[in-house]
């Protein structure tokens, strides 16, 4: 999961910090945990694109 950044012209300049509060970090934890599961079916499934 990446994080929002300010880029410029030799490259990343400064990380944007974004205050989650604990619902908000539940929701992220649960959307990082479907992205991981969806991540692996696609591998077993469809190997050679992995």
């Amino acid at each position: 999961v990446g994080v929002p950044c300010v880029l410029g012209a030799g490259g990343m300049e400064k990380v944007i910090e974004i205050e989650l509060d604990g619902d908000e970090k539940q929701l992220m934890n649960e959307s990082i945990s479907h992205v991981k599961d969806l991540v692996e079916t696609v591998k077993t499934t469809f190997p050679d694109l992995a």
